[in-house]
């Protein structure tokens, strides 16, 4: 029997669990636990994993839809909120130069250009992340 490490749990989401019954013969259980052990996941936590990922792909195969976990759908969601902050940040940013600008008759090029620069590297973060979504259609 090999030595006891701390296995690794996989993700829990809000959601409600519910505990169920599901039963091996002793060979299938020795493949579960060996192909759990290569991962660093306990045999139960390696058996819900599999399930849901069969059970997504049968969904989308069978029904041409992704379906998503409400942990997936927390974090898609925590992404698409901070996405918005930065661009409320850049969008308070160009006001203030345009406030500024129109009370003075005069641009400051340097902040002008730290915004337009920070507008770019939020610009190449949504996009990214959008190619990412829309590639894999899974997080």
């Amino acid at each position: 029997m090999p030595p006891k490490t701390r296995a690794r749990h996989r993700t829990h989401s809000e959601e409600k669990r519910e505990r169920k019954k599901v039963a091996f013969s002793p060979t299938e259980w020795a493949l579960v636990e060996a192909a759990a052990a290569t991962v660093g996941l306990r045999p139960g936590a390696f058996v819900g994993q599999a399930a849901v990922g069969a059970a997504k792909a049968f969904a989308k195969r069978r029904h041409g839809v992704e379906v998503r976990t409400s942990g997936e759908v927390q974090e898609l969601t925590s992404e698409v909120r901070e996405l918005r902050r930065l661009l409320g940040n850049v969008s308070g940013n160009v006001n203030d130069i345009a406030k500024h600008a129109n009370s003075t008759h005069e641009l400051n090029v340097l902040q002008a250009d730290a915004v337009l620069a920070h507008l770019r590297r939020n610009n190449d973060r949504i996009d990214s992340w959008l190619m990412k979504i829309l590639r894999s259609e899974s997080l």
